[in-house]
């Protein structure tokens, strides 16, 4: 004989998976279609607490309704719902990240650019270049950049903590490349 809780279980289910089939306004053959089952069979057995379904088929039962798995267990009956002030939060902390991950890439690549233009450019045009290289050159271009960048956040009172912020993250990506430049040009005996 099966015990108690497992039979309150497949009532409790499939109550559940009833309350969601009529809320999608689907027929149990529709389900069962959706489901790729051959008949809406299964779906009465679920509805009338007789089994349940197997795995793979609970995970489509819940994308074919519409619900999370936590719908079907006994006492969930809301889905939670997020503050819009938080789900503004988590876009926003989203956007910052995604803006760090580009910045890392960005400082990724200017470390490594010595050897793609090692494999392009003579090392005495190099070194030239090098020389004329300078941060207070490139820092109104950076800058103006940035600002086009900040326009659209207007009126707090850290944009011009993040534009220091921003300028000191160029000028230090700026000094890695050059050194990583200046490194590459002595590894190869031509001393700058």
């Amino acid at each position: 004989m099966e015990k108690r809780y497992v039979v309150d279980l497949r009532r409790a289910f499939g109550k559940r998976v009833q309350e969601a089939r009529h809320a999608a306004r689907l027929s149990q053959a529709q389900l069962a279609r959706q489901l790729g089952l051959r008949s809406g069979v299964a779906v009465g057995d679920w509805e009338r607490g007789k089994a349940l379904p197997k795995f793979e088929t609970f995970l489509r039962l819940c994308e074919a309704l519409n619900q999370p798995p936590a719908y079907f267990i006994e006492g969930y009956r809301d889905r939670p719902q997020k503050d819009p002030a938080q789900m503004l939060q988590q876009s926003l902390d989203a956007i910052e990240h995604r803006g760090a991950q580009r910045h890392l890439e960005l400082l990724h690549r200017l470390e490594h650019l010595p050897v793609e233009i090692g494999r392009s450019i003579a090392p005495e045009e190099l070194r030239a270049a090098l020389e004329r290289m300078r941060f207070e050159d490139a820092a109104p271009v950076a800058e103006a950049r940035l600002r086009a960048a900040l326009g659209h956040r207007r009126g707090g009172g850290g944009e011009d903590a993040e534009r220091a912020a921003a300028r000191e993250a160029l000028r230090q990506g700026w000094d890695a490349a050059r050194e990583a430049l200046r490194e590459w040009l002595q590894q190869r005996g031509k001393i700058v």
